[in-house]
């Protein structure tokens, strides 16, 4: 399996949550290539016009119930976070540090289930100091890779590039050019990353 799997992400996204347990299922199964793509939501959001579905109010009820499902089809202990919608700015630029690095998806996922699984507010340095020193990380470095230029420049230039490709929500994948939305996309990528197409 050659493909890559570009997965764009952000940790204030709630079906990002479920992507990211469910991406690791697809590359254990096809052996491809995840290329994780932390981007800044609220940005693409309001540039493309889309709104959360929280702020429809049948809309949020909906995924109040679906984000239930999900949870126990894949056997996640989801919970909404109180301090929701809230800044990920500082834990995103923080994984774009980590890229390459051994640590990042422990991390990532570190992020993940203290923003749905035991909620806490990741936009708190406080917090964050505390959370990530109790999951066995050095803050101090992390603090010194959100206060890398480079790695905010990276971070803003995945969002850019996220626009660029016709992003406007997330999760969003892409194998190759082709963009898909949602995590319940993810049959649909499966059958692109062997190469069974659609369109």
């Amino acid at each position: 399996m050659s493909e890559t799997l570009e997965f764009f992400f952000d940790y204030v996204s709630p079906m990002s949550y479920f992507a990211f347990h469910r991406v690791k299922d697809v590359q254990e199964r096809l052996g491809c290539e995840i290329a994780y793509r932390p981007f800044l939501l609220s940005t693409v959001m309001k540039e493309t016009g889309n709104r959360p579905p929280a702020m429809v109010a049948a809309k949020g009820e909906f995924y109040q119930n679906d984000f239930k499902r999900h949870g126990k089809r894949y056997g996640l202990n989801f919970n909404n976070n109180p301090d929701f919608p809230l800044n990920t700015f500082a834990p995103l630029t923080m994984t774009v540090g980590l890229s390459g690095h051994a640590d990042q998806y422990r991390f990532m996922k570190s992020c993940f289930f203290h923003m749905w699984e035991e909620p806490k507010n990741l936009a708190d340095e406080a917090v964050l100091e505390d959370v990530f020193t109790r999951d066995g990380f050095d803050f101090d470095a992390l603090k010194s890779l959100y206060a890398d230029a480079e790695n905010r420049q990276k971070l803003k230039a995945n969002t850019r590039e996220a626009l660029e490709r016709g992003v406007f929500g997330a999760p969003t994948f892409f194998v190759g050019d082709e963009l898909y939305f949602g995590q319940d996309r993810l049959d649909f990528v499966e059958d692109a990353l062997t190469a069974k197409k659609w369109v």
